[in-house]
């Protein structure tokens, strides 16, 4: 049985998440690291009272780190797009591809109308509406600088798009299909943390 993660046989042209996640992320993980040195600190001390909610605590900052912004990114491959998600992956071959868009976040429409959007690479909000100075500015800022965002990586995975159709369209024992399975690392690290704290309330 094919999974999204296998599905998709070109090579990678590129990975993607917006910045600010992947901050928050490690930010959470080094948070994570300093109460675990705490709980081993008092354990060693002697101090067993409440270990089990430290545990628990630590469990599910370093759980929630990883599920939410660590783990999730958008894989651009020679024959399609590879979303990593928050509890499942789905792999949407150039094949199946209708129409790639990037109003909310990257998203890719099958050609069977269904939409497939990537949680790692939102859509740049503004905080103010764009001036015409603005406009000009984006349109000739240096490819790159404005980071990762849907619109982006919209335009990488249209021009991946373009050349497979170039190159021919289709692939001999190229996918077809939107492949889509759970995540089982995710849900069962969030399942772990989930666990550990109701146990911790329980004891």
């Amino acid at each position: 049985m094919a999974t999204a993660d296998t599905t998709l046989r070109g090579a990678v042209v590129g990975t993607y998440r917006a910045l600010p996640a992947r901050v928050l992320g490690w930010a959470m993980v080094a948070c994570a690291a300093v109460l675990a040195g705490l709980t081993v600190w008092d354990l060693l001390s002697g101090h067993r009272d409440g270990a089990l909610g430290a545990v628990a605590l630590v469990v599910g900052v370093a759980a929630a780190a990883w599920v939410l912004f660590l783990r999730p990114r958008a894989v651009l491959h020679e024959d399609g797009v590879l979303l990593v998600n928050l509890v499942r992956d789905t792999a949407v071959p150039f094949a199946a591809v209708d129409e790639i868009t990037h109003q909310w976040a990257l998203e890719l429409h099958d050609t069977e109308g269904r939409r497939h959007s990537a949680w790692a690479v939102p859509a740049k909000r503004e905080r103010a509406r764009p001036t015409r100075l603005d406009d000009y500015a984006d349109t000739t800022r240096r490819r790159g600088d404005g980071g990762t965002t849907a619109q982006t990586v919209a335009d990488e995975a249209q021009r991946a798009l373009q050349r497979w159709r170039l190159d021919g369209g289709q692939l001999d024992d190229g996918a077809t299909e939107v492949v889509t399975t759970p995540a089982r690392a995710a849900i069962g690290a969030l399942a772990a943390a989930v666990v550990l704290a109701v146990l911790a309330v329980l004891v």
